[in-house]
């Protein structure tokens, strides 16, 4: 097996038990609710094909919402954050980053573009989700409120786990 596809499955997998373990049993209040798990989407390498995206996004979104009974709302979500990734990519990579199949991360775009990055797709995938789950029109003002705030939250789990976990490459 490829060494690429084999660490990618073990953050997956990694990165789902966090998720269920530790993250979905934090009490942070009702507008508060982070996902660990789009990590996996955001940082595979730059040249994983639109199909993979997909397909991984939606097969990512299924499993949780096996876990979490929501009935699709996390594949339709993870899937949009794949496709959003499609389009918002180009924008913080250059040519040599693509030629060198890198794999979006702080020490891969730097710290701010990583943040803005992740942000950008993060708050897609929550105020998607989050629509999906209430899916009342009365209730966007206060759906807009909670991805605002789970997103920030998301993102700075995110970045600590970049920071634990991911070392820069010495050169």
């Amino acid at each position: 097996m490829n060494q690429l596809v084999f660490k990618n499955i073990m953050t997956l997998l990694a990165l789902a038990a966090g998720d269920i373990i530790l993250v979905n049993r934090l009490s942070l209040g009702t507008f508060i609710a982070p996902y660990i798990y789009l990590f996996f989407i955001i940082q595979l390498p730059v040249r994983t094909s639109r199909y993979a995206l997909i397909f991984l996004g939606f097969f990512t979104g299924l499993f949780f919402d096996i876990i979490y009974h929501t009935g699709g709302a996390h594949a339709a979500a993870t899937c949009f954050l794949a496709l959003l990734r499609i389009a918002v990519l180009p924008a913080f990579i250059s040519a040599e980053d693509r030629d060198n199949n890198i794999s979006p991360g702080i020490y891969t775009l730097g710290q701010a573009s990583f943040l803005i990055y992740t942000l950008i797709l993060t708050l897609g995938h929550h105020v998607l989700l989050f629509n999906l789950e209430i899916f009342k029109l009365s209730a966007i003002p206060l759906t807009l409120l909670k991805a605002s705030v789970s997103s920030i939250f998301s993102v700075l789990l995110i970045y600590l786990l970049c920071l634990l976990f991911y070392r820069k490459k010495r050169l």
